[in-house]
């Protein structure tokens, strides 16, 4: 037996040792543990949402997957202290709970390839939190096949008021699971599990069935409800399989599982690239939990008697006297009966711009005002003065208190949805919050009298405020569309950034990622200008002249500037306005997946009046819009679906641009050499756009150039390396013997009339040099 190769590493606060990194686990695939390793420590934030607090049950593979593999739920006697453990069951098991990073790791390093768990998370292991199907068909049967019926299940299922996830197993079967508010035990949740499958299958008898047993299945699909029973388990979202191809349990949306060819689609080279690009499919799942179908009561509100365990009316009576009804639409001090898990952050502009954080508790909202929001990861501490105890129809509650009332001011619901605390202490508490718009787990506890300090203990996949993140791209109409479902912005002309401000600092980013915070000082002003403490925007910055038109040529300069002293002088000789017209994140909390016109309600309320930044506005006269920009000269429009999301890094047709002449970004790729007047610069100059990762030939540009240009654009050329013509996609290349070739680096744009039928330009004109992309 060779000799045990080790190395200790920091994950977090905890040294973890890791062995043999260079075993091969996955023979076919080539695939390391150290990739193993690697790949949990990578989607943790992710994984950790799914499996924090849950008791689990490890497939460990010590010899690779072909290699000899065991269960193993005891927590081994040499693992370190700080794994979390809980003794359940019936055989009296140390389970392994997964509560960080380091933990994940730990266990990769064991070989653990599969995680599977238990049904029910801490403190409440006795009551599983949501309900499991698992459609197991037989060997060899056709996935396309077991499609249908997933979705035929889903929706009988949610004919009984449940919301279905949906996942892969990582092997031929699918999971179906529905969330549920921990308060019934194993055996009642399979009881109603059962009155649900039953008719299902009495109604498909020939494509299902609840035969445990193989040779009763007779090729059909097992609608496993038997897994609903304590001490048994699924494997986790987003494991690994022990399999070739080291296939992943993928969580997907039910469209997503209607176009998946293949079940093990999904494995350890792209699920977390999926991640980052889609988000988790089950993100916020908790927010769906409903009472379980067979035991629902209708809620009626009521005044309840004074006991140790429930507020009284008269306990309302600080919330009641600190308010005129007669004024207010706020809802008055009655007690409802809900079910102990909502929750709900208000945005609220009292006096002062705060949050407010209302967890239920016996049967009024225990409130917070948070003055500078959600922290949004680990280490950012926020204070939190509680006040008084409001009505639980405060949940639903939004709209604009008068003036003069006790918090006037506009309040919106910033995020609703269910809670688990998940911790207490003695000073306070921790607990989970899931719902459409935050998902985390968070801490507060008590400094003094009412004050309490608020802080997030789990971190996020992506970071919006650190994280490179790519901008949402358009695609490009020849005509306006004219729609409802359409606004309609001015295309303006200057340099696209992403501006992050974390802190009371602003960060600036181009679209290819160069941080130029520094080229627009005046643009360094977030109390100013904001009101947010964390927030991502999409902007175009501009230099405009004295009519209020864009000049490119302007701004591009500012951003060429240096030396701080001339960076400062040119920022009030030829300052800059920035024109946001997109908000990705605020106060701790994602903005991708809301329509567009909430968004735009987000960055309204966000950005202040009379500075240099500005909201892009809109219209929904596409058409008038689109005469203008042709009247006064300018670049064109963009018109954007009112439902669209925003998709980071993602062309989509859910943005529109419609120029008044076509241009394309191209790379200058070569030239010719110059004759007459341009004998000793060149004669025209080789271009090639990218399109989806690939250069297609777009011909030769020898207009548009003035004698201050032609030396730029010279100048940047000879700075390039020469080279072999590159592979190109599209027509036949004009002049390739008198052509110079240079590495595809500078990039221009160019205008042309259309595209020919071998896809080159028609009457291509040079219009300008991108440094900015």
């Amino acid at each position: 037996m060779g000799k045990k190769k080790s190395q200790w590493v920091t994950i977090g606060k905890r040294k973890v040792e890791l062995s043999n990194l260079d075993k091969v686990l996955f023979p076919e695939d080539g695939i390391l543990k150290a990739e193993i390793i690697e790949y949990y420590l990578n989607i943790a934030p992710t994984l950790l949402n799914h499996v924090k607090g849950r008791a689990l049950t490890l497939i460990r593979f010590p010899d690779g997957i072909h290699g000899e593999m065991f269960y193993q739920k005891n927590r081994p006697e040499w693992a370190p202290d700080w794994i979390e453990f809980a003794t359940l069951g019936k055989e009296v098991k140390d389970y392994i709970i997964a509560t960080e990073p380091a933990t994940l790791v730990w266990l990769s390093n064991l070989a653990s390839l599969e995680l599977h768990q238990l049904h029910s998370r801490k403190p409440k292991f006795d009551f599983p939190d949501y309900m499991v199907f698992d459609l197991d068909p037989p060997e060899g049967y056709d996935f396309k096949k077991i499609i249908p019926i997933a979705l035929a299940l889903k929706e009988y299922i949610e004919s009984f008021g449940y919301t279905a996830f949906v996942k892969t197993t990582g092997g031929k079967g699918i999971h179906i699971c529905c969330p549920l508010e921990a308060k019934w035990d194993f055996h009642t949740v399979f009881e109603a599990a059962q009155l649900i499958a039953q008719p299902f299958v009495d109604r498909y008898p020939n494509e299902t069935t609840l035969h445990i047993k193989k040779e009763a299945r007779k090729g059909r699909v097992l609608i496993d409800i038997y897994r609903i029973r304590s001490g048994q388990s699924i494997v986790s979202p987003y494991s690994l399989r022990g399999r070739v191809g080291a296939p992943v349990s993928m969580p997907l949306t039910w469209d997503e599982l209607v176009e998946l060819k293949n079940p093990v689609e999904h494995n350890i080279r792209n699920a977390l690239a999926k991640v980052l690009k889609d988000g988790d499919a089950w993100e916020g799942i908790g927010a769906y939990s409903v009472e379980l179908h067979t035991h629902r009561k209708k809620v009626v509100p009521k005044q309840l008697p004074p006991n140790k365990k429930h507020k009284t009316p008269e306990q309302l009576e600080s919330y009641e006297k600190k308010r005129d009804f007669k004024k207010t639409s706020e809802p008055g001090a009655a007690i409802d009966e809900g079910s102990g898990s909502n929750f709900v952050v208000h945005r609220h502009h009292a006096s002062h711009l705060h949050y407010d954080l209302r967890l239920e508790k016996d049967g009024v909202l225990k409130s917070w005002a948070v003055p500078r929001g959600l922290p949004p990861h680990p280490g950012v501490k926020r204070l939190a003065v509680q006040t008084e105890d409001h009505p639980m129809k405060y949940l639903t509650f939004s709209g604009t208190i008068p003036k003069g009332e006790y918090g006037g001011g506009e309040m919106w619901i910033y995020a609703q949805g269910k809670y688990q605390i998940t911790k207490d202490k003695k000073d306070g508490f921790y607990f989970r919050l899931n719902s459409k718009e935050v998902n985390g787990e968070y801490r507060i506890y008590n400094i003094k009298n009412k004050e309490f300090l608020l802080e997030r203990v789990d971190t996020p996949q992506i970071n919006y405020l650190s994280d490179t993140i790519e901008p949402m791209l358009s695609d490009i109409s020849e005509t306006v569309p004219v729609s409802k479902d359409y606004i309609y912005e001015i295309k303006w002309d200057g340099i696209r950034a992403l501006i992050s401000v974390d802190e009371g600092q602003i960060r600036i980013r181009s679209r290819n990622h160069n941080d130029i915070t520094n080229q627009f000082p005046e643009l360094l002003i977030p109390d100013k200008a904001f009101r947010v403490n964390g927030a991502l925007f999409d902007v175009e910055i501009v230099c405009l002249d004295k009519s209020g038109k864009p000049e490119f040529k302007k701004v591009i300069n500012r951003l060429m500037s240096a030396g701080e002293t001339n960076i400062q002088k040119l920022s009030k000789s030829n300052p800059v306005n920035c024109y946001i017209f997109d908000c990705l994140y605020m106060d701790g909390r994602s903005l991708v997946n809301e329509p567009l016109m909430k968004r735009k309600e987000f960055l309204k309320d966000a950005v202040k009046t009379d500075t240099p930044y500005r909201v892009s506005e809109f219209i929904e006269d596409g058409e008038s819009l689109f005469a203008a920009a042709r009247e006064h000269a300018l670049e064109g429009i963009m018109a954007k679906r009112k439902d669209g999301k925003y998709l980071p890094g993602r062309r989509s047709d859910l943005w529109l641009k419609v120029k008044v002449r076509q241009t394309a970004d191209c790379f200058i790729i070569g030239y010719t050499e110059g004759k007459g007047n341009r004998n000793a610069t060149f004669g025209a100059l080789q271009i090639a756009e990218n399109v989806n990762g690939e250069l297609y030939y777009r011909g030769k540009v020898g207009t548009g150039f003035d004698d201050e240009m032609i030396r730029e654009i010279l100048k940047e050329i000879k700075k390039q390396k020469e080279t072999k013509k590159p592979s190109l996609k599209g027509g036949k290349v004009v002049d390739e013997k008198i052509t110079v070739w240079i590495e595809p680096v500078i990039v221009a744009e160019i205008s042309y009339s259309q595209l020919t039928k071998d896809q080159m330009f028609r009457e291509p004109v040079f219009v300008r040099l991108r440094p900015d992309l």
